[in-house]
Formats: C-alpha cells, sequence, structure tokens
C-alpha cells in the first residue's frame, strides 16, 4: 500500500476504534495514614462511555436514584478528618451514576454489560486492598459507607446489619461501642441530632437501610477484623447549605470514638 495510502487508513481505523476507558478515571482512590475508610458508592454523576442504562429486569431491590451530595459530603468528612485527627482517611468514592453500575450490589445485580464490569471491580479492589492494609498495620480499623435517604429527612440512620457488620467492635468493647456516649452515633446525638434506630432503643435497624452489600462484604464478621456501618443521612443533612456544617458534626463524632476505640491507632490529640 502506497505510504500516503496506509496513513489514511490508519488515521480512518484510530477513529473507527474508540478509546478503552479508564475506570480510575470514574473512580476517586485515595489511601491513607489512620484507619478509617470512607466509602460513597451511590454519589456519582457521571455517565460511564459505552455502557447503557441499567433496566434492572428480575433484580430484586433494583434502584438507580443518586444519594444526592454524598460524594461532596464524602470530600468534606475526609477534609475534616485531616484537620481533626491529623491524618488521612483512605477513600473511595463512584463518579459514575448508579443507574450505570450499583458497586453496592454483588456484581450480578450491579451491572448489565461487561464494559460496565471494570468500574465495579475497580471500586471493590480498591475497598479491599484497603481493609487488607488496615488489617496489617492496625489489626482493626472502621470502613464507613456514606448514603442519603428521605425516610427520615432530620435523622442519621444506622446500618451494621443489627450489629454483624460490627461484630469485633462489639466483642471488644460492648454496646457502648455503637451506641454509647463515645460512639459515632452517640456523638452525632450528644450535638443534638436525631439518630434511627435510637441510641437508647433496643429497636431493631430499618430493614429498607439496614446495610448493604458493601458492609456486608468488608465487616468483621467476615473475619477480617474491619468493622462496617452504613451511615444513612437525612436529605436535610444533604441540603449544600448544610453540607460543611455536617460533615463537621460527623468528623467531631469520629474523633471521639477514635479518641476512646481506636487511641493506639491515631496520632495523639493536639
Amino acid at each position: 500500500m502506497p505510504y500516503r495510502q496506509w496513513t489514511f487508513a490508519a488515521i480512518l481505523l484510530a477513529v473507527s476504534v474508540p478509546a478503552r476507558a479508564d475506570p480510575k478515571k470514574l473512580v476517586t482512590i485515595r489511601s491513607g495514614d489512620i484507619p478509617i475508610i470512607l466509602s460513597a458508592p451511590h454519589g456519582g454523576r457521571e455517565p460511564i462511555p459505552n455502557v447503557p442504562p441499567r433496566k434492572g429486569i428480575g433484580i430484586a431491590q433494583f434502584a438507580t436514584v443518586r444519594d444526592d451530595n454524598t460524594s461532596e459530603l464524602t470530600e468534606l468528612i475526609a477534609k475534616e478528618l485531616e484537620s481533626q485527627l491529623r491524618g488521612k482517611p483512605f477513600v473511595v468514592i463512584a463518579r459514575f451514576e448508579r443507574r450505570f453500575v450499583d458497586v453496592n450490589r454483588p456484581e450480578e445485580a450491579a451491572l448489565e454489560s461487561d464494559e460496565a464490569k471494570p468500574y465495579y471491580r475497580t471500586y471493590h479492589q480498591a475497598l479491599s486492598d484497603f481493609t487488607k492494609e488496615l488489617q496489617k498495620k492496625w489489626q482493626r480499623g472502621l470502613l464507613l459507607d456514606i448514603h442519603g435517604q428521605k425516610e427520615f429527612p432530620t435523622s442519621l440512620v444506622r446500618g451494621t446489619n443489627n450489629g454483624q457488620t460490627a461484630e469485633l467492635l462489639l466483642q471488644r468493647h460492648g454496646r457502648a461501642a455503637l451506641t454509647g456516649s463515645k460512639s459515632i452515633f452517640g456523638a452525632f446525638a450528644g450535638a443534638g441530632y436525631s439518630v434511627v434506630p435510637a441510641n437508647d432503643s433496643d429497636d431493631k435497624e430499618d430493614n429498607r437501610f439496614i446495610g448493604g452489600h458493601i458492609v456486608r462484604t468488608y465487616g468483621s464478621h467476615q473475619g477480617n477484623g474491619i468493622d462496617a456501618i452504613q451511615l444513612e443521612f437525612g436529605s436535610e443533612f444533604r441540603d449544600k447549605a448544610k453540607l460543611a456544617k455536617t460533615a463537621s458534626v460527623l468528623a467531631e463524632a469520629i474523633e471521639i470514638f477514635c479518641r476512646e476505640y481506636l487511641r493506639d491507632s491515631i496520632p495523639a490529640s493536639k
């Protein structure tokens, strides 16, 4: 083939074959230096190239709604924790929309095209790697999975599969570590906010928010030593004008928890 013809053909071929997408461009992954992992699976706003929206045919608990502003909230929480604890949490945030891939479901229920698999697996590989790193460095840690809900707009809803995903925490420190005054939910309530179930009740966790695939996969009941809690923020907490305050209050609650239950694994207080 003459040079000019070959060049033209090569150009046509390059144009006709789309470049392979990089899943890491749509998943924020940041390593940390304190035993806290922040995960935000449902706040993404970006489409995934060459992946059509899911239809959910035959899938139980199919949902595509975005947990508005949870990605932004997670970033603010990470920033607040870095300031208050003088250490960086590990962070994993899905920037792609849930209607293309739902990383809080088992893979067979999370996606409907092969092109979507790398995005799902990139998210979970990061969580798996970070969980192992926490276990290796500190022999303990906490994964907080950040979500949003509208049913309790002024409340923070707890999801641990009724304590299962925080099994090790409960074994080591008792119920107080989950609902006492120095727990995350206790400190959050102590700042004047509502939590569901109430800390002083024996009510079971709400089945709609009891804890999804992420906390069930990486919780300490799996034998990996990392406790996992799903945090469902009411819509009032996720209003754009209130995000900074929400992040500050939650970070303070996490700090109180860490000073009491992870004090050997974080920098000393200022």
